[in-house]
């Protein structure tokens, strides 16, 4: 009976790989049959089974191989996979194991043993074996020790808000107690003198003028921090469980699609603000004193101590207190692993050179942003010290450093025959953390790779201040608008160009071309775009980035982008089920991780990035920026600290 069963299993299958096969063979256009007819790319063992005191719950690879009597499902398998752009590698299955259960089912099997049979048996009603390749990630359940970093991080948590407490009483009754407020480094920690600072209005009626016309700023980098968090997203859903992985593979055939995979060619616009403010700064600044070598460094520091607080607490967070928070079937895979490589890593982060890190390990990944852009500014505060110098050069040397990494980009993507297109990161590519990626560590992490949007935005300001100083000539000149207008579509319009080397095979010199010419022209076409809005050129999407709710939201972006990938992953490492991604999943994860990223990052940035920033100026310097009217408080005449009759008067009042 068991042999009858088996023959007609077999049979069946034999059916599938043959209607498969024919599918597959015109160009992998497979239906849903096929994907039900294989094993399943991941799997977890329920999760509620594995909570007793002493289970082991592990994440696990295997690598398929064909069982006896001989299967060609295997080959199928195969063939499928040598579609390695588009496709995960299907002869390898990714598991979730509860260990202590495989142990029960074969007692006299070590735990190694155990769980190959485990995950063997799950795959014989296919046809074929599974032999197991690795067994790291793996959670008890019992009760984690609570780290000294953890303790530590608790003390520093702890002291922090109770000096902010301090600081806020005391600035409240400032006005009453005239002594306190003159003690600057206490009132660094400010809440009220923080949030001050977070919801100042960047347009208000007497704000410098100059600093009116960049208040678009805040609504860009808005936007663009939602495009940063959508496409995290969809990465994160590469990586995770789920059980239509296939979801991924079709999407890199779907042209709408292509455009959004293919949308890291817009970190450049970061790269160009970041570029633009260093030298409108350096601009405005040298009205009143020359740029030196004293004052560059100062300026790198300033922008390592503008940066680090934040980081570093993102970073201890990640190693102390993130793995305690929760756990699940994927925490070990998504969570535990993370803490691990940062403990490893951390000092990188301190000195920002984590973008030069061999891939594969995943700290903190989407920080790789925060390196190149610290070795920007270092490359950028040199050369302003030469353009500021040698002006009539300026248009020669921009020049120069935007066109040098177009060649060199395009040189790399031919010598070493990569994709040009940032879809070069196949799903298999992904779920491995870009490990071996090439194109990843030679064209994309390099800061010099990255000099166009940089260099684009350093020209911009220069040509924003000389616009400034002339009378405001560009906004009443209607080419200029036309050519502001048409600036996004036509980034746009370069960003899927990249597509067509998803469909057919081009020449390497065509790959190489795009490659050249994609981050550059992107660039150009952003900083056009952004010069438009910084000189008041009329239009209703410059209004609609000058809207007052932004001003708050854009201040908060540098800590949305530190934590929204740990809200990300906190929000599914818990999940004790295979994910299903859809469009409707795609969206809610999307929103959901916005909304809470900006929760969280009030509080931090009040508590932590703020008064690293403000206590720094108190320290480095005696000379405190000075304020505009409307944000400097109108003080009283000096009166004596009587809290009694001050509430008295006012029960009284009432």
């Amino acid at each position: 009976m068991v042999r009858l069963r088996s023959d007609c299993i077999s049979e069946m299958w034999s059916l599938l790989i043959v209607v498969s096969s024919a599918s597959v063979c015109r160009g992998f256009n497979v239906n849903d049959t096929f994907f039900n007819s294989i094993p399943p790319l991941y799997a977890l063992d329920d999760w509620t089974q594995c909570q007793q005191a002493g289970d082991v719950y592990c994440t696990v690879d295997a690598v398929l191989k064909v069982a006896e009597p001989k299967s060609s499902l295997l080959s199928l398998l195969q063939e499928y996979s040598s579609q390695t752009l588009k496709h995960y590698n299907r002869t390898q299955i990714h598991r979730g194991v509860c260990v202590s259960r495989c142990r029960r089912e074969q007692p006299a099997d070590t735990s190694w043993n155990s769980v190959q049979n485990c995950v063997n048996q799950s795959v014989l009603k296919y046809g074929l074996q599974a032999e197991l390749l690795s067994m790291d990630w793996c959670v008890s359940q019992d009760a984690k020790p609570v780290s000294g970093s953890a303790r530590a991080l608790a003390v520093f948590c702890t002291t922090l808000v109770a000096i902010a407490c301090l600081a806020t009483v005391l600035h409240v009754l400032a006005e009453r107690c005239v002594k306190v407020d003159g003690n600057k480094y206490l009132m660094a920690f400010s809440l009220k003198r923080n949030l001050d600072v977070l919801i100042r209005n960047r347009c208000g009626p007497k704000t410098q003028p100059r600093l009116k016309d960049v208040a678009s700023i805040e609504g860009i980098r808005f936007f663009g921090m939602q495009c940063v968090i959508f496409s995290n997203v969809l990465i994160f859903y590469v990586y995770s469980y789920t059980d239509n992985p296939e979801f991924i593979e079709k999407l890199y055939d779907q042209f709408p699609w292509q455009m959004i995979v293919n949308s890291p060619l817009w970190v450049q616009a970061f790269f160009s603000i970041s570029g633009f403010l260093t030298a409108y700064t350096v601009l405005l600044s040298s009205e009143k004193r020359s740029l030196t070598i004293f004052s560059c460094l100062q300026s790198v520091l300033n922008r390592w101590i503008r940066l680090t607080p934040m980081a570093l607490f993102a970073l201890w967070f990640t190693i102390a207190w993130f793995p305690m928070l929760g756990s699940g079937p994927q925490w070990a895979w998504l969570v535990d692993r993370e803490a691990k490589d940062c403990s490893e890593r951390w000092w990188y982060h301190i000195l920002y050179i984590q973008n030069f890190l061999p891939s594969g390990k995943f700290c903190m990944g989407h920080t790789w942003y925060l390196a190149a852009s610290m070795q920007l500014h270092v490359l950028g505060m040199i050369l302003l010290v030469i353009l500021m110098k040698y002006r009539s050069a300026t248009a020669l040397v921009l020049m120069i450093f935007m066109a040098g990494p177009a060649a060199a980009t395009g040189f790399v993507v031919y010598w070493h025959d990569l994709m040009p297109i940032a879809t070069a990161y196949s799903p298999e590519l992904i779920r491995t953390i870009f490990a071996g990626s090439e194109i990843l560590s030679l064209v994309l992490l390099p800061f010099w790779m990255n000099l166009p949007g940089y260099i684009g935005g350093v020209a911009v300001a220069f040509l924003l201040y000389h616009n400034q100083t002339s009378g405001n000539k560009l906004a009443r000149n209607m080419s200029f608008n036309v050519i502001f207008h048409a600036a996004l579509f036509v980034g746009l319009g370069v960003t899927l160009g990249g597509s067509v080397f998803l469909r057919t095979a081009w020449p390497p010199w065509a790959a190489a071309l795009y490659a050249a010419l994609d981050r550059t022209l992107v660039a150009v076409c952003f900083n056009l775009f952004l010069l438009g809005c910084f000189s008041r050129c009329k239009s209703l999407v410059r209004d609609a980035l000058e809207w007052r709710g932004f001003h708050a939201l854009g201040r908060l972006s540098y800590c949305v982008f530190l934590v929204h990938f740990t809200v990300l992953r906190l929000t599914m490492a818990e999940n004790t089920h295979v994910g299903h991604i859809s469009l409707f999943s795609l969206l809610s994860l999307f929103i959901t991780t916005s909304v809470l990223s900006y929760a969280v990052s009030v509080p931090l940035c009040l508590l932590v990035e703020l008064p690293g920033l403000q206590l720094w100026n108190a320290i480095a310097s005696d000379q405190t920026r000075e304020m505009p009217a409307a944000e400097t408080p109108t003080r009283r005449p000096d009166k004596p600290c009587d809290l009694v009759s001050q509430v008295r008067r006012r029960h009284e009042y009432c």
